[in-house]
Order: structure tokens, then C-alpha cells, then sequence
């Protein structure tokens, strides 16, 4: 593919300050800030030490806390990793979450077959997007596509992460859960959202035909 996007350099995830042991973590969750004022944080500390407690690593961009007060220091004491830049967090995480739209950046870093959780207006998505999502076959989640109030956020993301984290049948989760119905516009590469796929300019299909085995 052909794209106008050129990162200036090449992210080598071995060269990031954390070794994350693969040997005794079962996934990891990469935490990112935003530019937005007053965003939600979407995990709590006490459901970042469930997961830590439950074999996940959960990597924090330094500043996440900081319209919460809360520190780094103090998510580090619920079991969590502070790192400095988003790049190398995207590398090593399973899931990453943000709660803002991802850039075309971001976008172009992430891995093959990685899920993502933010909020995702259809305006913001170009063609060329939209094609890195499709090649790299991402499971994208729009947050905003819920109408949440603020307090339910955690336990909504928390919901989310965990199945997608320990399904052992995804798409019979999707298929049974009208929350994933509702927010996945992204299911391995292939856009399931109207109006993303009107806005980036390709063709989208129906998230339950995707999750249907019709043989």
C-alpha cells in the first residue's frame, strides 16, 4: 500500500525500558492519555490490580492520572507500569485503550490482530485509516458508541477488556451481547460501522453476519 503517512523512525519494541516476561503474563493493556480536558479514566485502580493479580500487565502513559489525582507512584502500587512515550506501550500491549480518538499515528504502529478501545467519530476516520485497520486486521471498539454517563465507564471498559482478553468464544460473546453490537466498528479488519465506512469511503458489513457461522 501506498500511503502519504512516513514514520520518522522505526520502533523496536526491545529497546523499551520494560521487559515484560511473556512466561508469566497472559496479556497486556496499554493505558494512553489524551489532549482532552476532563477525560474519564477508564479502568480504576482496583480493577488494574484485578487484572495485574489475574496475570495481566498493565502498562500507564506517564500523566494519565494527573486530572484524577492521581499519581504515577500510585499506580504503580496497584501493580501497574509507568512508561513515557505511547509508542513503545502500543508495541508491547493486547489491548490498548484511549480515551480519544486514535491518530493516524497510532493507527500505523499498531500490531497485527491488536484490539483497541477509544472513542472513534465517524467524521475522523479517512481512507487511509481505515485501510491500516483493515490490514493489520484490528478489533476496534468505540467507546462513544454507547452513550455511557461517566460513572458507568469503568465498569463497562473493564466488561469489554475482560471478554476480549479471556473469551474463549468471541464472536459467540459478540453475537450474545448487545454492547458489543453496538460499540465494535472494527472486527478483524473488516469495518462494521455505517458511518465510518461512509465517511472513509469503503464498503461495510453487518458485525452479527461477521460473527455468524452460517454453514
Amino acid at each position: 500500500m501506498n500511503t502519504s503517512f512516513q514514520p520518522e523512525h522505526t520502533l523496536d519494541p526491545q529497546l523499551s525500558p520494560i521487559g515484560i516476561d511473556t512466561n508469566n503474563v497472559r496479556a497486556t493493556i496499554g493505558m494512553l492519555t489524551s489532549e482532552t480536558l476532563f477525560e474519564p479514566l477508564m479502568l480504576s485502580l482496583k480493577q488494574i490490580e484485578e487484572f495485574v493479580d489475574d496475570r495481566v500487565a498493565v502498562l500507564i502513559q506517564r500523566g494519565l492520572g494527573v486530572e484524577h489525582n492521581i499519581s504515577d507512584y500510585q499506580f504503580t502500587e496497584y501493580g501497574a507500569d509507568i512508561m513515557e512515550d505511547e509508542l513503545p506501550i502500543i508495541a508491547l500491549s493486547t489491548i490498548v485503550l484511549k480515551y480519544a480518538p486514535f491518530s493516524i499515528e497510532d493507527i500505523f504502529f499498531l500490531k497485527e490482530k491488536q484490539v483497541i478501545i477509544s472513542t472513534a467519530p465517524p467524521e475522523a476516520f479517512t481512507n487511509e485509516m481505515v485501510q491500516f485497520l483493515q490490514e493489520k486486521k484490528i478489533t476496534a471498539v468505540g467507546i462513544n458508541f454507547l452513550n455511557l454517563e461517566n460513572s458507568q465507564i469503568q465498569d463497562t471498559v473493564w466488561q469489554l477488556v475482560s471478554t476480549l482478553l479471556f473469551s474463549r468464544n468471541l464472536q459467540h460473546s459478540i453475537q450474545l451481547n448487545p454492547m458489543f453490537l453496538k460499540s465494535v466498528y472494527c472486527y478483524n479488519g473488516e469495518i462494521c460501522h455505517r458511518a465510518i465506512a461512509e465517511s472513509a469511503g469503503v464498503p461495510w458489513k453487518d458485525l452479527v453476519e461477521l460473527c455468524w457461522n452460517w454453514n
